[in-house]
């Protein structure tokens, strides 16, 4: 036989319970948050490699540094640019190296 137990709860102690076990569902399904995305413009990325805005250019065009393009915009993203940049400081080819 099933026993029936009755309590007596107050309105704030059910909101409180309510609210604790909606908050720990709710971060199952809240994405974690990622690491925030730094996009640079032309001037700046040229500012942090040291380089010309022409050299820039060069070089998004053959491929040693990869451009987005938003709009009429072109942006770089800050840690695409920190791996070029490791990737042309390994190759010793001088360009880049001195500001």
């Amino acid at each position: 036989m099933a026993k029936v137990l009755l309590h007596t709860f107050e309105l704030s102690d059910i909101k409180k319970v309510v609210e604790e076990v909606l908050e720990r569902k709710l971060q199952t399904f809240i994405p974690q948050e990622k690491e925030k995305l730094t996009l640079l413009t032309r001037k700046d990325t040229a500012k942090l490699l040291c380089i010309s805005l022409p050299t820039l250019h060069d070089w998004t065009k053959n491929g040693t540094i990869k451009a987005h393009r938003i709009g009429n915009r072109i942006l770089y993203k800050l840690e695409e640019v920190n791996e070029a940049l490791s990737q042309i400081q390994s190759s010793n080819n001088g360009r880049g190296l001195r500001c």
